[in-house]
């Protein structure tokens, strides 16, 4: 039996979190740099996914992938009113990756790999990608990201987890960059190990203060800061 509580109440969840934005020109010097602090950066879906794992599996809940799938995690089936796109999912489990994470390419997404995905619109009203999905860039080059190592969970302190992706414009054209998101591969965990195809889910989101202009053949490196107090 699902949860009856509105969506626009979210969790708030006291993390800080920083992004830089770097325009690298085709000789490879500095053409711009964006740094900026996001308030309450979480998506939707990060928080819900938050809220599941405190009540797996004991009831379902149902979240969209990036791409406006509905999953339903912790049932053997769609609701029969639900008319939608949506599968199943079963096990009792999931887990999420953003680096490395095996089967992506099989994923049936635009792009092919989690990291940061890059927008020519805004996030507006609810911040999830499938709202905007369609406004994803796809012709330019995406290198795999990175995430920063030794992450230590000592009381008392602050961790620092930043990922760190790449790109080149290879478009022939200028793009518009309004917004970016963290998007994370989720893999429901079976009696056997992970499924081999995950599904894709938006983690956070961040809108640029203003929209840039990306030249052709111009690089650009986007990271983002989560500092976690312990």
């Amino acid at each position: 039996m699902p949860v009856n509580i509105s969506r626009d109440r979210r969790l708030r969840v006291p993390l800080k979190v920083t992004y830089k934005v770097i325009i690298t020109n085709p000789d490879g010097s500095i053409a711009k740099v964006i740094e900026s602090t996001q308030e309450d950066p979480f998506t939707y879906d990060f928080v819900w996914l938050f809220y599941a794992s405190m009540i797996a599996p004991s009831q379902y809940m149902d979240i969209p992938d990036v791409a406006g799938t509905e999953l339903f995690l912790f049932t053997p089936g769609v609701p029969s009113g639900y008319t939608g796109p949506a599968v199943a999912i079963p096990y009792p489990s999931y887990t999420l990756c953003l680096v490395n994470c095996p089967g992506t390419p099989n994923a049936p997404y635009k792009v092919k790999l989690p990291g940061i995905w890059l927008f020519s619109t805004p996030f507006s009203g609810q911040s999830m990608v499938s709202n905007i999905y369609s406004s994803l860039i796809t012709n330019v080059t995406y290198y795999t990201p990175s995430i920063s190592p030794s992450i230590t969970a000592n009381i008392g302190t602050t961790n620092t987890i930043t990922i760190t992706q790449q790109y080149t414009n290879t478009s022939g054209s200028p793009i518009t960059l309004a917004s970016f998101a963290v998007v994370a591969a989720l893999y429901p965990v079976t009696s056997s190990g992970l499924a081999g195809t995950p599904y894709f889910i938006d983690i956070s989101y961040f809108n640029l203060p203003t929209p840039v202009v990306w030249s052709p053949a111009a690089g650009m490196t986007v990271q983002a800061s989560f500092q976690v107090p312990t």
